[in-house]
């Protein structure tokens, strides 16, 4: 403690006024203004979020900063951490465990990698982390505090001392301007409060040194805690992954836009779309790997060298010529003789698959895990016919049909497409109805050199008349038809082998082989 003004002037001033100096964060991980404008948006419309933020912050004032860094841990690529001196008391023992024990989480890199650089899925697991957390929230400080009073009493305690080191410059300065036969009581008042200051420096550091303490006492139920978020957070991350995969605007780091919000929204409150985007979000990225796989592989890689003067594929060897203003004419005679060394490639080959026509079976049997994953077959087919720019129609059957027919030329709004996929007929089984609908639309001017995909659970006679009208049309048509029976390993197969030229059956191969194999034969 300060006896005279002498000894608070020749350097115990300095070191009283050294941490006031350092600006403190309750930012625990450092955001670029990309990421942080990113993050700011995001958080603009994102109510539940700020609600959560609101109720946490009535508990601990370095709660919305905690999301900030929540959201910043899994979404940059590699995170960084503020300096500790840098940091406020309270981040630097609260927020700071929280994060540790988040990312040495063995769930962590499964976040990352649903949610590293994609915003909306980020943004959910920041949503769903977030609402765990404020739900322990009064567990883990009092864990923090070992029931001795709240966390934020550390926050409070930095305030008062700022407070005094603020009272304290300006008493220093009243005494510069104050003749020196009247400093006395200045002076005892500069004492007075520079003592109050050291006071309160240390009864914070005591009060970290508690909160340190107490957290690695209670580091095992901390880690548990934030397990459990972050496994209800990676699962949430999922969701919205799939969501935006299934119905979405295809872009890979599923960014906040009209469409993606619009998508998000819908599937909010429709379960079944949530479901079918389980299976359907898998799907298309195996076709877009298995699309670009195709390219890749075989078509279009340079694999020789050849002469031309297809400036994209010439060597740099002979673009080095440009370097020099005395070489130019020499690359100029190259160009026009089509002398300039260049790669050759193998183009890219397509098969020219004609339109497909699915035909799901939607009786009440169907409901649930069947359902879904056939409307997930029949939607990846339909972004296959997309690629490959043909038609599709996708009938529903069960006692009767429903169609949708989205023809190759036509931009089909993803409403429309939504609806579709929300559609569920319910009641009996009936083959004749699909077989008879498929039949007028192979012969229709609408669908070329199509390709039938039949998908059922079941067991269901066949007329002998459509069954002869449908072999006719195949005959005369040249048409396949690829059946998928559901049949959880039910021998159950000969009604589908009276029509079918092929039968995949889900008791015999996995649910995704069955879908690799439609793509290979189509893409």
């Amino acid at each position: 403690m300060f006896q005279e003004i002498e000894e608070l002037l020749s350097g115990g001033l300095v070191d009283l006024q050294k941490s006031a100096n350092q600006p403190k964060t309750d930012r625990v991980l450092k955001s670029t203004r990309i990421e942080q404008a990113i993050f700011d948006d995001l958080h603009a419309e994102a109510e539940a979020l700020a609600e959560c933020e609101q109720s946490g912050g009535e508990k601990l004032k370095t709660f919305d900063s905690l999301v900030n860094d929540i959201f910043q841990s899994v979404y940059t690529l590699n995170p960084k951490y503020v300096e500790e001196t840098e940091l406020s008391a309270l981040s630097k023992q609260f927020n700071r465990s929280i994060l540790d024990s988040l990312m040495a989480d063995e769930t962590y890199p499964a976040v990352k990698s649903v949610c590293e650089g994609k915003e909306l899925p980020a943004l959910s697991a920041t949503e769903e982390f977030s609402e765990q957390l404020l739900d322990n929230l009064d567990a883990l400080l009092d864990k923090a505090t070992g029931g001795k009073g709240k966390a934020d009493a550390i926050d409070k305690m930095q305030r008062d001392k700022e407070n005094l080191l603020e009272k304290l410059r300006e008493l220093l300065e009243k005494r510069e301007y104050t003749p020196e036969p009247e400093r006395d009581g200045i002076e005892k008042k500069i004492i007075h409060t520079a003592n109050r200051v050291q006071a309160k420096t240390e009864q914070m550091e005591l009060f970290e040194k508690l909160m340190e303490n107490n957290l690695r006492q209670n580091r095992g139920a901390i880690r548990e805690c934030v397990a459990n978020a972050a496994e209800a957070a990676l699962g949430k991350a999922r969701e919205t992954q799939n969501t935006l995969l299934a119905w979405g605007d295809g872009d890979t780091q599923m960014q906040k836009n009209e469409l993606n919000t619009e998508v998000l929204k819908r599937c909010a409150g429709s379960a079944k779309l949530r479901y079918i985007a389980q299976f359907l979000g898998r799907y298309k990225q195996m076709l877009n790997s298995k699309r670009l796989a195709g390219y890749t592989y075989g078509r279009g890689e340079k694999y020789d060298i050849e002469y031309g003067n297809t400036i994209s594929r010439t060597l740099t060897s002979d673009l080095a010529l440009l370097a020099d203003a005395s070489l130019l004419p020499l690359f100029v005679r190259k160009y026009r003789d089509k002398g300039l060394k260049q790669y050759r490639r193998r183009e890219p080959e397509y098969k020219g698959k004609g339109d497909i026509i699915v035909c799901l079976d939607e009786s009440g049997s169907t409901f649930g895990e069947n359902s879904a994953y056939g409307m997930a077959i029949a939607m990846v087919l339909y972004e296959l016919c997309k690629m490959n720019g043909t038609s599709f129609a996708l009938v529903h059957f069960a006692s009767q049909t429903k169609t949708y027919i989205f023809p190759k030329d036509m931009q089909i709004p993803g409403s429309v497409v939504m609806e579709c996929a929300e559609t569920f007929l319910d009641g009996g089984t009936n083959f004749d109805n699909p077989l008879q609908e498929a039949c007028r639309l192979v012969l229709s001017e609408d669908f070329e050199k199509s390709d039938v995909v039949f998908i059922t659970d079941g067991v269901c006679a066949v007329s002998p008349e459509i069954l002869d009208v449908f072999q006719q049309m195949k005959s005369g048509t040249g048409a396949k038809l690829t059946g998928i029976l559901l049949d959880k390993g039910n021998c159950m197969d000969f009604t589908l082998r009276q029509f079918a030229d092929t039968v995949y059956r889900t008791s015999e191969l996995l649910q995704e082989q069955i879908v690799e194999n439609l793509i290979e034969e189509r893409l």
